[in-house]
């Protein structure tokens, strides 16, 4: 699936990094999410002690990127199998075509690398090229 993505960040209650069709937010999604102080006792119970990734129809799941990858203007995100079903997806890969000013990218880029790489070392992606 080929789709020309907006992208955008955020920082207001949790570290936001989201790609979506419009810049109004309509459209498909995709908003990768963590929290912005380390996970809490109760984060680790409820296994939520990591990153999550949330699609515009608000499947949600944990940890579940395993591999990003930024190639000039186009995105590359691989999800486990077990996380397509809970995000809504049609399939494991999805490649966005990414419609953002330089400047904007290079924001989303670190954006992207502090969200994945926030709790628990075991839902880190095995492939991130950013």
């Amino acid at each position: 699936m080929l789709i020309e993505f907006v992208a955008s960040v955020d920082e207001e209650e949790c570290l936001v990094a989201a790609v979506g069709e419009r810049g109004d937010g309509t459209g498909r999604a995709l908003i990768f999410q963590a929290g912005d102080e380390p996970p809490d006792a109760q984060d680790v119970q409820l296994v939520m002690d990591t990153y999550c990734l949330v699609t515009e129809r608000h499947g949600t799941a944990y940890g579940c990127v395993r591999e990003l990858s930024i190639d000039g203007d186009r995105l590359r995100v691989v999800v486990n199998e077990a996380a397509r079903a809970d995000l809504g997806l049609e399939d494991t890969e999805i490649i966005v075509e990414l419609a953002a000013d330089p400047q904007s990218l290079a924001t989303f880029r670190a954006y992207l690398a502090r969200i994945l790489t926030y709790g628990r070392l075991d839902t880190r992606s095995a492939v991130l090229r950013l």
